[in-house]
């Protein structure tokens, strides 16, 4: 299977990362980071595993407390009212009528979103500015089939605005399981919105793109520890993730999984081989 039949797979089961891992004899964050993207090249043996339980027709005709009701229709058909329908610890996202299940994100991935929010509350802080710094998940209904839930969101005071959920700013920090919707799909969605401006931060290239929505699209890119303006404050305020770097790089090791079948070697015993990606 690939990564999009593995999530299509999912969301028709109706099964969570706890279910799947519990039938799998896996962590977690195994499944979460293979079924997210995350693991590009996960072992064969786990991606079987996984594989064999999103494949067993058995789980779709189980019925089940936690079925979604988004079940009932077809990928594209979903509006808004469906999405709120959701168990609230159900987190996706709604593009164009699709229906995203969002995996859980990684250490990496937080500790960017928190040290952002730091610098843009910090400055927000300083200036008794009247905007407030918010974090996900905050749903954010752009339009009728569409409710995304960006990294940070900041929301600003405008007199005769019409909608006062619409951020002023928004930024995603990507993954490879996000990365095309990010700077494609909500980038058109984002700009068709009202909103002046929208980051999109990739961690894999190590970049930051700034998308400003004034008369014309305006594009400008940084690497990922340059000091980037905030354009909403007129560059008053600098996001400088340099500072964190030794933050960055630590979060990076929770994101590894033990080697628990090389533990067991050691140990003299090997009778569940290949457990962890």
């Amino acid at each position: 299977m690939t990564i999009e039949e593995m999530q299509q797979r999912k969301m028709e089961l109706g099964l969570t990362y706890e279910e799947i891992a519990d039938r799998c004899g896996l962590s977690v964050p195994t499944v979460q980071r293979i079924i997210s993207g995350t693991t590009q090249n996960p072992r064969e043996y786990t991606r079987r595993q996984i594989e064999t339980v999103l494949s067993d027709g058995e789980w779709g005709t189980v019925l089940r407390e936690r079925a979604f009701s988004y079940m009932t229709k077809k990928q594209g058909d979903y509006t808004a009212e469906d999405y709120f329908a959701l168990p609230d610890d159900q987190r996706c996202e709604l593009i164009d009528g699709v229906i995203y299940d969002l995996a859980s994100p990684t250490a990496v991935h937080q500790t960017v979103a928190f040290e952002i929010c730091l610098h843009l509350n910090a400055y927000v802080n300083k200036c008794g500015g009247k905007c407030l710094v918010l974090a996900a998940p905050l749903d954010i209904k752009l339009e009728k089939r569409t409710v995304v839930q960006p990294d940070v969101m900041v929301f600003c005071e405008k007199e005769g605005r019409k909608n006062r959920r619409l951020p002023d700013l928004a930024i995603e920090v990507t993954s490879p399981s996000t990365r095309s919707r990010d700077y494609i799909l909500k980038l058109s969605k984002y700009m068709a919105s009202g909103m002046s401006e929208y980051w999109v931060v990739d961690l894999q290239k190590e970049r930051i793109t700034v998308y400003l929505f004034e008369d014309e699209l305006i594009t400008m890119h940084y690497g990922l520890f340059d000091k980037v303006p905030v354009s909403i404050w007129d560059g008053k305020c600098v996001v400088d993730l340099s500072e964190a770097k030794r933050k960055i790089s630590f979060s990076a090791e929770l994101d590894v999984e033990p080697d628990f079948a090389d533990e067991e070697e050691e140990a003299g015993g090997d009778d569940h081989p290949d457990l962890e990606v």
